[in-house]
Parts: structure tokens; sequence; C-alpha cells
């Protein structure tokens, strides 16, 4: 399809999570006229954790929105390294983040982000459809008409599905890709109120425990927020998710943390509601789209949390491919261009995530000794090698290359 007429051009968007509403500003600052489709209800949306944010991500947040907005509720994103003893074993500090990439790494809740991204598209007259569960697509030469469960549909001349790790655009639009591949983790966590713990503000505790890795912070306001990686060989469904795996979560991680140092002993028991989401990777799709369909964000390439880098790269996603959009004369240029410079990029740091959520599994006492003692230097190292993730730009001005995964 040519794009060339773009202040004529419409989109629907799938998804109003974080890269939908963001995907739909983009394209509206292009001139074209956008409409998002999400198939949860509102007060569903505001549910879930936190996620960090990364200067990456961080920097194209700060387009649509007030970053100090974020900061009314958060907790740093420094990092204090315990080994099962309680031993300070190594420190990362995000300080120097801010001179050197403009922003500064923090954990936010997931729903503090959305709700101000879906307040900006409100401010700017962008239709955000609630309850709107997608069943079928149709394409041809002239667009995409996508049609919901509730019987009503919508045609358009392209769409982009942000839809997350279970995008029913994907499975419509490559029925036989692989599917998302449960890794054996649930990504577990919860916040708690707890006396007194004002005083350990300013850093996220990474506790490599006797048995398992376990991480708290106390926010700004005062609240603990925990998270910790579950192993769980069996894949839960979503009716033990929100009954019998409170239970079975809770008295395990008591278990195997019983003798790792306070307070998480504490926070846990404290705990009376956990929030449980199973870890997936998605295997690598030979392409992100079809036709007048893209793909982006988990949707593509569902990555693992253990380096905080999920939401920062559907964020990412959301203005290579505008820019791509902007600068060809048609759509399947737009995104053949898109998916080459991202995906080596996106694949590359879901490597990274799965070597640090390999890392983080039950230790042995050769390796807790070495990680012990040599922790504080690869620290050092580590800090050296975050450019190419913490300092990727997109110049809007500037053609894009595919070099710019290593450069950046």
């Amino acid at each position: 399809m040519n794009i060339g007429n773009k202040r004529k051009s419409s989109a629907i968007i799938i998804g109003a999570g974080i890269a939908g509403p963001a995907m739909a500003i983009q394209l509206q600052n292009l001139g074209m006229n956008t409409e998002i489709f999400e198939s949860r209800q509102g007060h569903e949306i505001n549910q879930g954790l936190f996620l960090g944010i990364t200067p990456n991500g961080l920097n194209v947040l700060r387009d649509f929105i007030d970053i100090e907005k974020l900061k009314e509720e958060y907790t740093p994103g420094k990092m204090i390294f315990l080994n099962a003893q309680g031993k300070n074993i190594g420190e990362l500090d995000t300080k120097y983040q801010k001179k050197k990439y403009g922003a500064e790494t923090i954990q936010v809740k997931r729903a503090a982000i959305s709700f101000e991204l879906r307040k900006k598209v409100a401010n700017r007259g962008i239709p955000l459809h609630y309850g709107k569960k997608l069943v079928q697509l149709f394409q041809n030469n002239n667009g995409v008409i996508a049609r919901f469960a509730d019987g009503t549909e919508k045609k358009a001349d392209f769409l982009i599905a942000c839809d997350g790790t279970h995008s029913v655009c994907r499975k419509i639009l490559f029925p036989d890709a692989p599917k998302p591949v449960y890794t054996r983790q649930l990504s577990t966590g919860a916040f708690v109120k707890m006396d007194d713990m004002d005083q350990h503000f300013g850093a996220i505790h990474m506790t490599f425990g006797k048995k398992a890795f376990f991480a708290w912070a106390v926010s700004n306001q005062g609240d603990i927020w925990w998270f910790n990686n579950f192993y769980r060989e069996n894949e839960p469904t979503q009716e033990e998710i929100s009954s019998k795996l409170q239970e079975e979560m809770k008295a395990y991680l008591l278990k195997i943390h019983c003798e790792d140092p306070e307070p998480i002993y504490d926070i846990i028991e404290k705990t009376e509601e956990m929030f449980a989401y199973p870890v997936y990777e998605i295997p690598s799709l030979p392409k992100w789209y079809k036709g007048n369909i893209c793909l982006i964000g988990d949707a593509a390439h569902a990555t693992a949390p253990h380096i905080g880098q999920g939401a920062s790269l559907a964020l990412e996603d959301t203005v290579v491919l505008a820019k791509f959009i902007h600068e060809q004369s048609s759509l399947i240029e737009a995104f053949e261009k898109f998916q080459q410079l991202r995906q080596p990029r996106v694949e590359k740091l879901i490597q990274t995530a799965r070597k640090v959520g390999n890392n983080k599994s039950i230790p042995n006492p050769i390796t807790t000794f070495f990680r012990d003692l040599f922790l504080k230097h690869f620290i050092k190292m580590e800090i050296k090698k975050m450019d190419w993730i913490y300092g990727y730009t997109v110049d809007w001005k500037a053609p894009l290359q595919l070099s710019e995964i290593y450069n950046n």
C-alpha cells in the first residue's frame, strides 16, 4: 500500500498498554488518524505490578508525558547486591546515567505509565475503545478491517499490533508461527506495607539467597515493592493463578527464604496478595509484518523481565516504526526496514535477559564463591558495556542505519 498521502492515512492500534498509546501519538504526529482498541475493560488495565524504565525508554516517554509525574510514586534504580549472609557484595549506582544519557533508571508501577499515556491520548482526541476483543482481521490493497467479538468492526489503511506476548493479531496473521514458550518461571511480586522501613529508601536490595533470588525496595511513599522469580515446572492456568497459586507461592517462598537475611521472610509473611505472571519467550519470528499489518513490542519479540527492557524496547519500536513510515513511500518498505533494524537489537537483548535469568537460579558453592569475590569488579566492567542499551536514541533528522544496534 502506498502511503505517500500520509495526512489522509488512518491506522488501527490494537492494545492500550504502553506501546499502543505511544504508537498512536507517534502516528498522529505524522498527521494520521488513529484509533486504539483494547480487549480489557478500563478498570482492568490498571492492574499489575511495577517495572524498571531505563534511560532508553525514558527518553522516548519524555516526548509524551512529564517524567516527573512518574516520580510521584517510585523506587530508585540503584541496586545493592547482597549474598545469603546479608553481606554487601557490590553496588550499581545509577546517578551517572543522568549526565550520560539524560535520564536515570527508576521503577514505577506499570499502571502509572499506562495511565499517563492514556491521559495524553485523551487530551489529543485520539479515540480509545475498551472491551474490544479482536476476533478477525481482513486485508487487501485498500486497507484492513478489524472485527471484534461484540460484532463491531473498524476499517483503516493499516494496523499496528501492540497486544502483547499472547497477541491475537500474531495468531491470526501467522497461525503456523511458533507459540510463546513457557520458561518454567513466574515473575512474582507484591506491594506490602510495613512499619519503620523508610530508612531503606534509595536502592533495590538484590539478594542472592541461600536457595533463591529475592529483591525488594522501599518506595518514596514508604511501601515495600518486591519481586522474585518463582520456579514452576508446569505452566499455571489462569484459574490457578487467581486461586490456589497464591497459597502455593507463599508457602514455597517462605520455605526457600527462611534462612535468608532480614527482612525478606517478614516481607513474604506480611504479603496478603501476590501477583504472578508466567514468563514467556517468543521464538524468533521470520516476519513481524504481513501486508498492511505490523507487530511491535512483545507481540513481535517478548523478552524475559530479568533486565527490565520489555517496555523500553516497545517504546523504541514506536519511534523507529513511525520514522520509517514517515520516510518510506510504501508500508511494505517501512515494515521491512523496521524489522531489519530492530530484530538484531532485540534478539541480542533477549539473549542477555536469558543469561541474567539463568544466573538467578539455585546457586552452587563454587559459583557463589566467585560471584561474591568478583561481582564488584564485574559491575564496573558492565557499566561500560551498557551504552548500546541505555544510549540508544533515534535522530529524527538523520537516516537510520542497520549498524545502530552496535553503535548506540
